[in-house]
């Protein structure tokens, strides 16, 4: 993952990372350039109606605004990978802000295409700067376990193996792992002489948490899993954005989601809308909606999981489910503040009391809002029993502690392609 390699284990990453200030200024000078060019060839979308005047002026409220949201994204508490992403958002506010205020309310909707395009400008540079870092050398005092193999050469991590008779060894390293169980006279000396050489030291338990996108259980314990220790500064942009991109996305989600209602009354009659309990943030109750999927009496019997190829499912519901269409009337929960569009799926209330029974410390899962899409469903899929739910639960751990704009623009990737695949859906 990018958020492991973005700043670690040495001055020469460092001086590479994206979000540095020159980086940022590089881009928004090359987003400006590009600005002017397709205005100039009077590309549609990028030309401000009004004359001559009124463009220049919005271009010029444009220009203070990418600098102030250059300076913004400098000084966010968002992780360093998160900031580089936050800078075209946070100008595009800057600007409808300034647009607002003189009077040009109606040419807001121009700048969507230009920072559309620099997001996506911004996504291509981060990669191309990923693949270009040159590769990290990791010295361990064990091997690493074969299924972190593929995500450390995918990282560019190198593992490379120390012994007590190669102490100079760690010269060779840019960074140190540990294991916290392990208490061996080797890692003592290699911790000593890492210390002496201001080497990073990083711990095995969190080198393969950011590896595989989730956290072991088995280091979870209620000392250092409060409520307070995954608060980040993330979290108030995270309701701005989810109010923001819902309200931004209803002319489209408006005319498809009566399309799909249509679809649904035509095929299995009323009630066209599901309503049912699930567990929000805090472990408050509330009442999530979703397109009806299955048939009228489907939980006659209690609440049950869906499994695959499970008959309660109407034909027009499977399809609806597989490209998760029927989940499109949660918007409404998201502007509720039930919901946020990226976060731990809520489950039914009975499968939540079960579950914190069996399941320890499941309850903390609750301490951000539930979301549309998360980063267990598109890693995990769909899951439909307790040792799959305990699984999710390390992913929505991850996501919890994790929580920044670039993983849930990561997800919001991952979102897509689920959806064109139909992946983990039942």
């Amino acid at each position: 993952m990018a958020f492991l390699t973005s700043s670690l284990f040495s001055p020469r990453r460092a001086l590479m990372d994206r979000s540095s200030f020159g980086w940022d200024l590089l881009m928004f000078c090359g987003v400006a350039l590009l600005f002017w060019l397709l205005q100039a060839a009077a590309i549609p979308g990028f030309v401000v109606p009004g004359g001559a005047e009124s463009q220049a002026l919005l271009t010029r409220l444009w220009l203070v605004a990418g600098v102030l949201g250059v300076l913004l994204s400098q000084r966010s508490t968002l992780s360093e990978a998160g900031s580089a992403y936050l800078l075209p958002v946070a100008a595009f506010g800057v600007a409808a802000a300034l647009f607002a205020a003189v009077g040009y309310s109606q040419q807001i909707a121009l700048l969507i295409p230009v920072h559309l395009l620099w997001l996506v400008l911004t996504i291509v540079v981060q990669q191309v700067l990923q693949r270009r870092r040159p590769e990290v050398r990791l010295g361990m005092l064990a091997a690493p376990d074969p299924e972190l193999l593929p995500h450390l050469h995918a990282e560019r991590l190198k593992p490379v193996l120390l012994s007590a008779q190669e102490p100079g060894a760690l010269q060779e390293v840019d960074a140190l792992v540990v294991r916290s169980e392990q208490h061996s006279a080797l890692q003592q000396r290699a911790l000593e002489h890492a210390q002496l050489m201001n080497l990073p030291v990083i711990s095995s338990r969190l080198l393969e948490e950011e590896l595989t996108g989730r956290v072991s259980l088995n280091d979870v314990d209620e000392t250092w899993i409060t409520p307070a220790a995954f608060q980040t500064g993330y979290l108030p942009w995270k309701r701005f954005f989810d109010v923001f991109f819902t309200l931004l996305a209803l002319p489209v989600l408006l005319p498809l989601m009566a399309v799909v209602a249509a679809v649904v009354y035509f095929n299995s009659g009323r009630p066209i809308l599901f309503w049912q309990e699930r567990v929000g943030r805090g472990g408050q109750p509330f009442q999530l909606v979703k397109f009806r999927t299955m048939t009228r009496d489907s939980e006659r019997s209690g609440p049950a999981f869906a499994k695959q190829g499970d008959q309660r499912i109407t034909p027009v519901g499977a399809f609806l489910r597989k490209f998760r269409l029927d989940e499109l009337p949660q918007f409404w929960n998201v502007l509720r503040g039930e919901m946020s569009i990226i976060g731990p799926r809520p489950e039914q209330w009975a499968f939540t009391v079960e579950f914190e029974e069996s399941i320890p410390m499941y309850a903390s899962r609750h301490w951000v809002r539930p979301g549309i899409t998360g980063w267990a469903q598109v890693t995990q899929g769909y899951t439909d029993s307790v040792g799959q739910i305990t699984e999710k639960l390390r992913y929505d751990f991850y996501y919890v502690k994790n929580c920044s704009l670039a993983l849930d623009l990561q997800i919001v990737w991952k979102t897509v392609m689920t959806i064109l695949t139909g992946f983990g859906s039942r």
